[in-house]
């Protein structure tokens, strides 16, 4: 009975091995399978991460390239206006009157008052620098600066070209400008106007046409002019019809009516441009 009982027992251990055994083996060919089917969709995550990162990238690509066709037509948009709101003055100039311009012009111009004399100035950055001729500084040894809204300015020299009779000035504050346009494509017979304080009458505006171009004085380039140059107009801007500056109102021959000069403006830039990028790195 003993070893029967023995025989039993050791038969159902067996059978009961056989089963963890059977059952261990289907254990770990599930999980072999499971294993299998992690390590593709890892595969296939990865490669989905992948392709989500390149399309990412490409849409990012497209998003900047995008961005700079819409920076590029912002830019097209905003020359055409200006192009077309310069055809708009022009048009109202020639057909109309330079009221608009003036209104314009005006509070960018100002009056030079020196111990030594008056002229004008006008404003060619916003940051204060006031073009004028030489002349209208020289030898002065105290100065102020009248805008268009009656206020006075303390004003110091940025700095001073005597042959080609130019200066520089600047006041602190910020202020409308004006720009200078291309006295080359001036035209004998157009019109134009000059702002300044002629005897010390602030702030006249005079109109008349330009006589002729390419005048050379003294190794300067000159516009010819009928407009007239009184003293304090000298060193105020020229303006064509588009409100640009064309030329820095300078000198008249003594003696005759209707015949002025102005120093071109594609004379006038370079050196006062010169002139404003030296004090700004000072």
């Amino acid at each position: 009975y003993k070893n029967h009982i023995t025989t039993q027992t050791r038969n159902v251990l067996t059978e009961q091995i056989t089963n963890l055994s059977t059952s261990l083996k289907a254990t770990q060919n599930e999980l072999k399978t499971q294993t299998e089917q992690l390590k593709v969709n890892d595969e296939t995550l990865e490669a989905s991460i992948t392709k989500l990162g390149a399309d990412l990238e490409k849409k990012d690509t497209q998003i900047r390239s995008l961005s700079g066709q819409l920076e590029d037509v912002k830019t097209q948009s905003e020359k055409q206006v200006s192009d077309l709101e310069s055809k708009v003055t022009s048009l109202k100039a020639q057909y109309q009157d330079f009221s608009d311009i003036i209104d314009q012009v005006v509070p960018s111009v100002v009056s030079v008052q020196t111990n030594s004399g008056l002229g004008s100035g006008f404003f060619i950055r916003k940051e204060g620098y006031i073009v004028t001729n030489n002349h209208v500084i020289e030898g002065a040894t105290a100065g102020k600066i009248l805008t268009s809204n009656g206020k006075s300015h303390s004003v110091r020299i940025v700095g001073t070209n005597p042959s080609a009779d130019l200066a520089v000035l600047k006041i602190e504050g910020t202020f409308p400008r004006l720009r200078f346009g291309s006295s080359n494509q001036a035209r004998v017979g157009e019109k134009v106007i000059a702002v300044g304080s002629p005897s010390g009458l602030d702030f006249t505006v005079t109109q008349g046409i330009v006589s002729a171009t390419n005048r050379e004085i003294k190794g300067n380039q000159y516009i010819q002019i009928d407009v007239a140059i009184n003293p304090g107009n000298s060193g105020g801007p020229l303006i064509n019809t588009q409100g640009e500056v064309i030329g820095v109102n300078t000198l008249k021959i003594s003696g005759t009516e209707g015949l002025g000069f102005a120093i071109t403006s594609d004379h006038a830039q370079d050196i006062v441009d010169d002139m404003i990028k030296a004090d700004q790195v000072s």
